[in-house]
């Protein structure tokens, strides 16, 4: 019996040509076949190591499918790389993150997947991976920024941790596209410093509704006292008529000088210019401190903590309220004329919010009439109100530079 034939109880077998195989995972099962053939077993005994063999194969085959299938069904971008930093396999997921063929990756270095390639992600990670000796923590984690294939960058976050194949040393790398992550984080610290604000906002609220309360005490006895003057200087001032009528009316009577004394007295004092002014003076006054109260019962108003429900509310008082606090954003630039349906009713809504809505419209308004260049004379605020059955208009009109098609209004 020679080494490439097997004698069997019916005729010579001739094993198969090694030039025939297929593909290198079959040479090992080719092997053990031919192996089997020349050991000289009966023909059925030779079938049934065959057919052992094959069933095998097919298992093993079925075995790598289930692998690989679970493989391209992770999410994540798997790659197996060896000692030296070539990529040896990888999975479907790491294949559409990095935007490459299985083929171009197995072709490369695993460096090419980070955009820090100077001083590599990758061998500071597999530095700390080495040096790990305990064997409790045998893998290292980090974020950093990817780079796929057409050149495009993303924000990854990637695994590497050491693993053994076939008796050699690799590193498993698994990595994910964390750019959605990375935006809801900063949605969040967005939403974060808009809550802040708002937070800041609510206690200068309160605050300035605390010294609105403060200030309404003292203006209010100053507004009475201004009008008890106002009032009491009527009287006076005819008390004091009637006394220089008696005067001038019975000077000749009265000791020799004594008139004479009097008047130059009333001409040194102004008198008569006194009697003109203390009433405008007086009046100016009761305006000024009226215009105060306003402005702190306006502020009390506005800066009221709102409900988490809506709440019937009289849309011209929250306008007037609006006007006032905004007079100093306005004045300078416009004159502000007001048109309100007096047959307005009352709606629901969120006090705070509407409060803002104006307020936005009122100050870009007066800062379109800015950009217009126009003059405070010439620039002209109108707000008006209507109603309109179940609902009202409110309407805000500028002559300023207007709002661009499609461009949102600022701070609204």
């Amino acid at each position: 019996m020679s080494a490439s034939t097997v004698q069997t109880n019916s005729a010579f077998v001739t094993p198969p040509d090694p030039k025939d195989i297929l593909t290198p995972a079959d040479k090992a099962d080719f092997d053990l076949i031919a192996a089997v053939r020349e050991l000289g077993l009966p023909t059925d005994q030779a079938a049934r190591v065959e057919m052992l063999i094959e069933a095998q194969k097919k298992r093993h085959r079925e075995s790598e499918q289930r692998l690989q299938t679970i493989l391209d069904s992770v999410v994540e971008g798997i790659l197996i790389v060896d000692g030296v930093g070539r990529i040896q396999d990888c999975n479907k997921s790491a294949c559409d993150l990095l935007r490459a063929s299985r083929q171009h990756l197995s072709q490369t270095g695993a460096d090419e997947m980070f955009i820090d390639r100077k001083n590599t992600v990758r061998h500071r990670l597999l530095n700390r991976c080495i040096n790990i000796s305990s064997g409790v923590l045998r893998y290292d984690y980090t974020e950093t920024m990817g780079q796929r294939r057409d050149g495009d960058s993303f924000p990854m976050e990637v695994i590497v941790s050491p693993a053994h194949f076939m008796g050699e040393t690799s590193f498993l790398y698994i990595f994910r596209d964390i750019t959605r992550r990375k935006k809801a984080e900063e949605s969040h610290k967005k939403l974060e410093g808009e809550l802040r604000e708002a937070q800041k906002l609510e206690a200068i609220g309160h605050l300035a509704g605390g010294i609105a309360h403060e200030i309404n005490t003292p203006s209010q006895y100053i507004r009475d006292n201004l009008k008890f003057l106002n009032d009491s200087y009527g009287s006076l001032s005819r008390l004091l008529g009637s006394a220089l009528q008696t005067l001038w009316k019975h000077r000749d009577s009265l000791p020799d000088g004594t008139f004479h004394e009097f008047s130059k007295q009333m001409r040194d004092a102004d008198l008569e210019f006194l009697l003109d002014e203390i009433p405008h003076a007086t009046q100016q006054s009761l305006d000024g401190i009226n215009q105060v109260a306003r402005i702190v019962l306006s502020m009390k108003e506005f800066s009221h903590p709102g409900s988490s429900e809506k709440t019937a509310t009289d849309i011209n008082r929250i306008l007037s309220n609006v006007i006032v606090i905004s007079r100093n954003e306005w004045k300078h630039s416009a004159r502000l004329t007001e048109e309100f349906d007096p047959e307005l009713p009352h709606i629901p809504c969120f006090i705070n919010e509407i409060n803002q809505v104006f307020l936005n419209l009122i100050v870009n308004a007066a800062q379109a009439i800015e950009t217009a260049g126009r003059s405070p004379d010439e620039g002209h605020i109108h707000i008006k109100t209507t109603a309109l059955d179940d609902q009202i208009l409110v309407s805000i009109t500028d002559n300023g530079s207007g709002i661009a098609k499609g461009k949102p209004i600022k701070n609204l």
